[in-house]
């Protein structure tokens, strides 16, 4: 009987020993499956957050000046966004895994609506990125961008919580069901307590490894609160942190009856700094700049990076308007004072200094959006009128920057539609009165204001960086008109050009006006550019190749407004311009202004000397003119001469002067 009944324990034990390594795999099974199951979607929870947060960073960056960063890139993080959102709902694989999808419908119904908030931000970003005007700090679109932003960052935090909840239930219901299964397998010996024990361990680590998980988006989620209000850079409060404060400095300022005064500061010339420097140089700047900002201040004063080279500053609790304007006017002395010492890149010696605009509430704005809106206009005539100062808001600023946002954005669509037309001036042989060549100017044919002259958009057009596409148009139109007249055998002399320091320091400059000298059969001495002596100082090394490329197709320069830049006879020397044109300050009244007659006669004896033509700029009555043609000076420009003409006007002008007109061109090749 006893075989038997061993027989029967062995197979029971066998038995038992088959179920409890049953059970053990199941459970070990069971848990891995978890952790691998769970890591993907806790990873997926973050990178929502992550890298619409990213996005939101990027897209700050671009909106407040900095074009370093590409737009395409924000895109992409919304994109990456929203796959995650996606594979918790869809499933999916990549390199961190695989994601299952959710079945709890609570968490795919507040997935949705991250998926939907995502979807409004992008919208926003891309109206944003397509109106800039309406992008300005403090903006209506702005405030709602914030809004949209802050709602999904809500959402997706209470993604997480859902998940973490979620798993947590799970998690404890595992440990229920291994406590249950430790107790029932204590009877099966050694061997299942090893098993169990196993189990226990491996069930520790999976535990374990979520919570390291848990800790990782923690501090992901601290950074990400950091960046999310704090500039990364320079470690100031940025837009968001800074609109918040200023909110709150408006809303205690309500309350006790008191004034806030904002100032906006903007650094003078930063970018060729920048681009001289190198980015790195750049943002190191940047960091000395915030610290000497922060230095300037009162020990109350909050001041805060928007992004790129702008900052602002938040005065609070002042008592009233003339306390206001004090502590502003003190503070944005101290700042200038401060910004306009010398710094020290890697051995590199910078001067710097900053435009600075000034609001005051409630006077100038009732709410923090338009305060931020005025001070910026205040800051941006302070840029315009002399830089390196500060100006505080008024209504006639208001009107003038309203007037320029308007001809800002009226300029985009003018050169869309090339709305552009030119017109030509007649220059003159004053030793024959012939006529010898002709300056092209530009004229606006505004659809509603008519046509405007250069005085009313170039600035603008120079600030808003538009005056390169202006300047192709004008260069295209003149020497198509100048092929023209050539074809109909008259001899314009040579056709002079104007051309801005923006055009000039394109690295093709050289290339570009050669194509125009190709397509329009033109020789290189039919056409003349003339260029102001700050543009051709701005980058000595890139001048001087620029001057050699177009010598080497015959194409004369000459340097407008001479007399009134940085004239010195070492650029002269080492610059070969063939021609200088006397600026009309020194021609206005010289009859009349000693002075002024022994500047001229020093410009004409320096060009003589050095082998080039001067013309005279501006001759408007017969004493002006009778005194231009006593001296050594050739050719002359101005109203008296001949006004700014249509290419028609001008054609009648050549033809009346066709049997004495004399030309400083070579008989032309054919």
């Amino acid at each position: 009987m006893k075989p038997p009944k061993i027989g029967h324990l062995s197979i029971g034990f066998g038995v038992t020993l088959l179920i409890s390594l049953g059970i053990v795999g199941y459970l070990s099974f069971t848990g891995d499956q978890m952790a691998r199951r769970h890591a993907p979607q806790i990873d997926a929870a973050m990178e929502i957050k992550h890298n619409a947060t990213m996005a939101h960073l990027w897209f700050e960056e671009i909106i407040s000046g900095d074009r370093n960063e590409l737009i395409e890139d924000v895109w992409h993080y919304l994109d990456e966004s929203d796959w995650y959102a996606r594979a918790l709902l869809e499933g999916g694989s990549n390199q961190e895994g695989t994601f299952v999808p959710l079945q709890s419908k609570s968490m795919r119904q507040q997935i949705e609506s991250v998926r939907k908030a995502l979807d409004q931000f992008r919208r926003i970003a891309e109206e944003r990125y397509g109106n800039y005007a309406a992008s300005l700090p403090g903006s209506g679109i702005d405030q709602k961008f914030d809004q949209v932003f802050a709602g999904f960052i809500d959402q997706a935090d209470q993604v997480k919580s859902l998940l973490q909840a979620s798993i947590n239930a799970e998690m404890k219901r595992f440990e229920q069901i291994t406590v249950i299964l430790v107790v029932m397998l204590l009877t099966t010996g050694i061997i299942v307590a090893v098993s169990l024990f196993r189990l226990e361990g491996q069930r520790t680590h999976n535990l374990l490894t979520i919570e390291q998980r848990n800790k990782e988006i923690e501090s992901q989620n601290n950074r990400l609160d950091y960046l999310a209000h704090f500039d990364s850079l320079c470690g100031l409060p940025n837009r968001t942190l800074f609109i918040d404060r200023l909110e709150t400095a408006i809303t205690h300022a309500k309350r006790k009856l008191n004034c806030v005064a904002m100032l906006f500061i903007d650094l003078d010339r930063f970018k060729s700094v920048n681009d001289r420097l190198g980015h790195d140089n750049g943002d190191k700047l940047l960091t000395f700049v915030a610290k000497r900002i922060q230095q300037s201040l009162r020990e109350d004063d909050s001041v805060a990076r928007l992004g790129g080279d702008e900052f602002t500053v938040i005065l609070a609790d002042l008592d009233d308007r003339d306390q206001a304007t004090a502590a502003a006017q003190s503070v944005a002395e101290n700042i200038t004072h401060e910004l306009a010492k010398s710094y020290n890149i890697n051995g590199h010696q910078v001067e710097l200094s900053a435009s600075i605009g000034i609001a005051i509430y409630p006077y100038d704005a009732q709410e923090a959006d338009e305060l931020v809106i005025n001070a910026d206009h205040a800051m941006y005539e302070a840029k315009k009128n002399t830089r390196d100062s500060f100006l505080f808001y008024s209504d006639e600023i208001n009107k003038r920057v309203k007037r320029t946002l308007q001809v800002e954005h009226d300029l985009r669509t003018a050169i869309r539609e090339q709305q552009f037309t030119v017109y030509f001036q007649p220059q003159w042989d004053l030793h024959n009165d012939t006529i010898c060549g002709f300056e092209a100017l530009v004229r606006w044919q505004h659809p509603t204001e008519g046509l405007m002259l250069p005085g009313e958009f170039i600035q603008i057009a120079e600030y808003s960086g538009q005056i390169a596409e202006i300047d192709l148009m004008v260069l295209k139109m003149a020497c198509q008109q100048q092929q023209q007249w050539l074809k109909q055998g008259l001899k314009p002399g040579k056709m002079a050009v104007n051309i801005s320091a923006m055009l000039f320091s394109q690295s093709d400059i050289a290339k570009i006006v050669s194509s125009n000298i190709t397509e329009f059969c033109l020789s290189g001495h039919e056409l003349e550019l003339e260029l102001t002596e700050s543009a051709m100082l701005h980058d000595i090394n890139h001048t001087k190749e620029v001057f050699k490329q177009l010598g080497h197709i015959g194409i004369p320069l000459a340097i407008d407004d001479f007399g009134t830049g940085y004239s010195s006879m070492a650029y002269l020397h080492n610059l070969p311009a063939k021609v200088i044109k006397i600026d009309r300050t020194f021609i206005r009244d010289i009859e009349r202004n000693k002075t002024g007659q022994a500047i001229v006669q020093s410009m004409l004896e320096l060009a003589e000397n050095m082998g080039m033509e001067a013309i005279a700029e501006g001759i408007e009555t017969n004493q002006e003119h009778g005194f231009v043609r006593s001296t050594k000076c050739r050719i002359g420009q101005g109203y008296l001469l001949g006004r700014p003409m249509t290419a028609e006007q001008a054609h009648s002008l050549l033809i009346s002067q066709q049997d004495v007109n004399v030309t400083l061109m070579p008989p032309r090749e054919q």
